[in-house]
């Protein structure tokens, strides 16, 4: 059995030190370096982040790290999907996806992984607890996850972190929603579970390269994997809510004139009845269009690569040699 870890990075060099040697830390510590593997995706890096992870390799305490390309930027989910495609996992290894800015504490895997040994046969989701974040970003992720659980039904709000017994995951390479958001995406596919809370602590380097919008943006993706339920909800809560508008019109246009002021109540809330259904319209909209988008971006960038792929010279393609063929074949190369 092999310990197979997961992560994805873009320019990334001012805490890929600091995230490396903890890994390094951690594996030796578990007593599971000789048989972890380490794959780091590499989403269209344009600093230093290469020559880090070169360097990391002649240290004679360092774990295999083989590092996949991706051949475009293609967001944090989109470049999991990618990676985890091209690992060759068998049904006995055990991978462990995460992210590698700091988050997702690395030191708590041992734990995580004595959590997946208890029922090796069903995943480990860990969903965050306590958050290192500002009183309007937890404002605003409490109102999500109330309103992602009323709309899919899910009690389970998994992140990226999570372990993956083996057999399970040539399901989770053919599952196209899990390109777009890789951690609801799996939750969707329906397979057995478990779930742990570990508290998420603050990045390497302090500050988060994600602002508010962009998590937004990932929320309404989030959604939409559901599509078939929150579709449905969306629809029948929105039109519920028009109907109720609707009657207190009429109710406000009948009352007789002596409670005039009780009709200006009833069409106030009327009023705001209407824009609460406009908005479920709204939301339904925006994760439609956001979910498209992701999807198009993501087979866009596979259909490019793999014509890329074809028009590559045959005498390149010969000079290369068998090692290239197997590169093509991983995924994997140097940095």
């Amino acid at each position: 059995m092999r310990y197979l870890f997961l992560t994805a990075f873009r320019n990334e060099s001012p805490i890929l030190r600091t995230f490396l040697d903890e890994f390094t830390a951690m594996v030796r510590q578990a007593g599971i370096a000789d048989d972890a593997v380490l794959y780091m995706v590499d989403d269209l890096s344009t600093d230093r982040s290469g020559e880090i992870l070169d360097a990391y390799r002649a240290r004679p305490d360092a774990v295999p790290l083989p590092v996949i390309r991706t051949p475009t930027n293609m967001g944090n989910q989109g470049a999991l999907f990618y990676g985890i495609a091209r690992v060759d996992v068998a049904r006995d290894d055990v991978l462990v996806t995460f992210d590698c800015d700091g988050e997702d504490d690395v030191r708590q895997i041992p734990s995580v992984l004595e959590a997946g040994k208890q029922d090796p046969d069903r995943l480990v989701l860990i969903e965050r607890g306590r958050r290192r974040e500002s009183l309007r970003f937890k404002l605003f992720f409490r109102a999500y996850k109330t309103l992602f659980r009323f709309l899919t039904g899910k009690q389970v709000i998994p992140n990226n972190f999570m372990v993956i017994p083996g057999h399970l995951v040539p399901a989770i390479q053919r599952s196209p929603l899990v390109g777009v958001h890789f951690a609801y995406g799996i939750l969707k596919l329906g397979v057995p579970y478990t779930a742990q809370t570990r508290d998420r602590r603050a990045r390497y380097g302090g500050k988060t390269s994600q602002n508010l919008f962009m998590l937004v943006s990932h929320g309404l993706v989030g959604l939409m994997v559901f599509y078939e339920v929150v579709l449905a909800k969306l629809f029948v809560l929105s039109f519920a809510v028009m109907g109720v508008a609707a009657a207190l019109v009429a109710a406000g246009i009948l009352l007789p004139p002596y409670v005039a002021w009780a009709g200006r109540v009833i069409l106030w809330i009327a009023i705001g009845l209407m824009i609460a259904a406009s908005a479920g319209f709204a939301l339904l909209v925006a994760s439609g269009l956001a979910i498209a988008f992701k999807l198009n971006v993501y087979f866009l960038t596979e259909l490019a690569a793999e014509r890329r792929g074809a028009r590559k010279p045959l005498s390149e393609a010969a000079s290369a040699g068998p090692r290239a063929a197997h590169d093509g074949r991983s995924g994997t190369g140097s940095s």
